[in-house]
């Protein structure tokens, strides 16, 4: 390991919105910086890991078999020429099928091409309804639902230590073929890929064919989109030009692969509070710490003892002991409780997340690391649900209805539950400057940055609210001046013009 190259790596990682960095050298962890534990969204990982399943699965799907073939439709249906296209094509993302696709982002939906605009096979775009229609192909050609396939077949054997069934869920949204979403840990997706490091085998056991590693992360289309992104893709893992392969998920979620040198790395941001950073920090953080990475490394890192939650070891009361229960906002989204086996749930829409009980009313979310409280009726019903992520749901329907004052007194209720949550004093601040509240935005703001410094919506909406009050009525003070200095000089040449005899005397 490369001191001065690792300490460049460390300076780019703390300069964006990273929430961690795992590497894994010689199949031993090397680095270990931020929340390696905690399960974040993995987003579009979620297609490589698919891509593994299909591996598993490899001597008996035939990668040929058209959609047709497979009884793939949608609404609207499919044209005889989209219904051409192969599995094959799905996984690699040149169906030719151009469709709305749960999960997709504004951007992908913008820049769609046209349908019937390029044959099956010969055109290259990163589609999710490819990836969607690869989610519902497996569970048709295999019978297996994707996330217990994903902990038979993968977590299982290589002893991940954070993901639970319950970490996937579905999300169907403009189309009949539902997102597979999943939660991992960093060091449970680094296992991922040091498996695929390994070809496949993990311990002596082949749990993915060699052969299929090789092949889905072979380049089989060039991406065009830039050198900030990777030039090629495979069967759903994008490819470098050199020796690398990668799953990537937006915001800058990413599991790289460097078989030669036997490293691993993940990145990851937290994308509960919607932090994300730009694809030339994340090429630019994973070329220093591969470069970091040559030379001799410590492939016996000392263990730290595992600390144990004691949010996690309280027991349920019986009072919270509830059947499923739940509440509606304003704008139709229904949150529910769930109990399973004296472990609590939330549930907001997109998957559960557990609950561990503290004291009193007082619950921690998993994962999101936000504080939960019930309130119950006395004959222990269900009557509210509260939680940062709650209020601020009903804030943004008050805003939306105009009711700014009642937007901020919700916001102002996240600060009571979260007074250290610089994005709380964020969000405060910019229903305050709706209100044209500017002084009490820019105090919100400051509490923000000391809370954060690195909070860089905070910092812009402060640098702007700046401009606003002082730099835009310093340059119209100055324009003034500038124009009258201008019209004293008119005025005065003007003046001295008259004062000179006629020309030619």
């Amino acid at each position: 390991m490369l001191p001065e190259k690792l300490h460049k790596a460390q300076q780019l990682y703390q300069q964006h919105a990273f929430a961690s960095v795992l590497v894994i050298k010689n199949g031993a962890v090397v680095l270990d910086w931020g929340e390696n534990t905690r399960r974040f969204p993995i987003h579009s990982i979620r297609k490589s890991l698919l891509s593994a399943l299909y591996g598993v699965h490899s001597a008996q799907i035939d990668l040929q078999a058209t959609l047709a073939e497979l009884n793939i439709t949608d609404t609207p249906p499919l044209t005889e020429q989209e219904r051409m296209a192969t599995l094959f094509d799905v996984l690699a993302s040149r169906s030719g099928v151009y469709l709305p696709a749960a999960a997709e982002t504004s951007n992908m939906t913008q820049q769609r091409p046209a349908r019937g605009s390029h044959p099956a096979g010969q055109y290259w775009w990163y589609n999710n309804w490819d990836f969607n229609v690869a989610g519902t192909l497996y569970r048709q050609l295999t019978g297996e639902e994707i996330f217990s396939a994903f902990a038979t077949h993968l977590a299982k054997p290589l002893q991940l230590e954070d993901y639970r069934e319950f970490d996937g869920y579905y999300l169907k949204s403009g189309s009949e073929h539902a997102a597979f979403q999943f939660r991992m840990s960093s060091r449970d997706l680094a296992r991922v890929g040091l498996l695929y490091a390994r070809e496949g085998n993990w311990r002596g056991t082949q749990i993915i064919p060699s052969a299929w590693i090789k092949q889905s992360t072979q380049a089989i289309s060039q991406t065009n989109m830039g050198a900030k992104y990777p030039a090629g893709y495979g069967l759903s893992w994008w490819v470098d030009s050199h020796d690398s392969y990668s799953a990537r998920g937006a915001g800058g979620h990413v599991l790289a692969v460097y078989p030669q040198q036997d490293l691993v790395i993940v990145l990851r941001v937290n994308s509960y509070i919607d932090q994300s950073v730009p694809q030339s920090a994340i090429k630019n953080l994973l070329s220093r710490l591969e470069s970091a990475m040559q030379g001799p490394v410590d492939t016996n890192p000392e263990l730290a003892p595992a600390e144990p939650d004691v949010a996690s070891e309280q027991p349920l009361p019986a009072r919270y002991h509830l059947a499923e229960a739940s509440i509606s906002l304003p704008n139709g989204q229904v949150v529910t409780l769930k109990q399973r086996q004296g472990r609590l749930f939330i549930n907001y829409g997109r998957g559960d997340f557990e609950s561990f009980y503290v004291n009193d009313d007082q619950f921690v979310i998993a994962d999101l690391n936000e504080p939960l409280q019930l309130e119950l009726d006395s004959a222990g019903t269900l009557t509210d649900i509260l939680t940062p992520r709650v209020f601020y749901l009903r804030a943004a329907e008050a805003a939306k209805a105009g009711d700014l004052t009642q937007a901020q007194m919700w916001v102002q209720r996240v600060i009571d539950m979260m007074p250290n949550s610089s994005i709380a004093y964020t969000n405060l601040a910019k229903v305050l400057l709706a209100q044209q509240l500017n002084q009490d935005a820019s105090k919100n703001l400051d509490i923000a940055l000391q809370l954060d410094p690195d909070n860089k919506q905070a910092e812009n909406l402060k640098q702007s609210l700046l401009i606003k009050q002082w730099l835009l009525p310093s340059l119209f003070i100055v324009t003034i001046f500038v124009l009258f200095w201008f019209a004293i000089k008119r005025r005065s040449r003007a003046k001295w013009l008259k004062q000179q005899p006629p020309h030619g005397t």
